[in-house]
């Protein structure tokens, strides 16, 4: 009971640190942005190119190769994948980002939890514009009017992103903590991404998967994100209200275990780097 009061305690504390070191978060991913097209001539057009690729030839091979019947296929693609790439993304660059910043961590106080949170925010910053670019012109190009783009359900998308940002987070927390006393983590973390993402109905409808194997899909968070950007961006809908459940019990689960993971290592992070 002691060790539980006292974790709580102590995550609340680092969040309550986080909060007031907030201006150090947003100079962190205002310098990454400003890196990542630092010398660039297109700048942020580099970062719409990489999904619009993987969506050209994810299209090209499964509707028009492999004929998966999804209807308006590359909408429902990049409403999948666009999520996917920023969840990808950010539990990559948490995982790396205390021992990427160890001369920062070696040599100044502050707060520990800046560090994997400012990662995962740099590429939140990136998904919400790509999002914001792409989809509306998608939409309104696969259309069953021409010109028609999204609907008022689209506003699910909000609430959807802030709940899978709370879920990354929390695992990033977690992988962010093991890399510095594991460093086969990351290696785990892409080999895990991988295998994760072709059990995430992003490029197949889960109409496909074998009965057998579609319970499976319920102990998926990102198969149950993925339904929700699909009922918003292509049905205009809500969604299921146990797919919004379910996130919501994995959003505050992994944030709440990470915390306390991340709460308990960060104390010895400088010894070990």
């Amino acid at each position: 009971m002691h060790d539980v009061v006292r974790d709580r305690a102590r995550w609340a504390a680092a969040w309550a640190a986080l909060w007031a070191y907030r201006d150090l978060v947003r100079h962190l991913v205002g310098r990454d942005l400003r890196h990542k097209y630092k010398g660039s001539t297109f700048g942020f057009a580099w970062s719409l190119a990489n999904p619009l690729l993987l969506a050209a030839i994810y299209t090209l091979a499964f509707a028009y190769i492999v004929r998966v019947p999804v209807p308006r296929f590359p909408l429902y693609l990049l409403s999948g994948l666009l999520p996917w790439t920023f969840f990808a993304a950010g539990l990559a660059a948490a995982t790396s980002s205390v021992v990427d910043g160890a001369p920062l961590v070696r040599k100044v106080a502050f707060p520990r939890l800046v560090l994997p949170i400012a990662a995962i925010a740099t590429q939140a910053a990136q998904f919400v514009l790509t999002f914001v670019v792409v989809i509306p012109i998608a939409a309104a190009l696969s259309a069953p009017t021409p010109g028609l783009g999204l609907g008022a359900g689209a506003l699910a998308v909000g609430p959807a992103v802030v709940l899978q940002l709370a879920f990354t987070a929390g695992l990033g927390l977690v992988l962010a903590s093991a890399y510095v006393h594991a460093r086969d983590t990351r290696h785990l973390v892409d080999v895990g991404l991988q295998l994760w993402f072709w059990l995430t109905p992003i490029v197949y409808a889960p109409s496909m998967v074998p009965e057998r194997f579609a319970g499976l899909l319920a102990l998926n968070p990102m198969a149950r994100f993925a339904a929700l950007y699909h009922a918003a961006i292509l049905d205009g809908s809500w969604g299921a209200a146990s797919d919004w459940v379910a996130v919501g019990l994995w959003a505050a689960g992994a944030l709440a275990a990470g915390s306390v993971v991340f709460a308990r290592s960060a104390p010895r992070f400088a010894e070990r780097l």
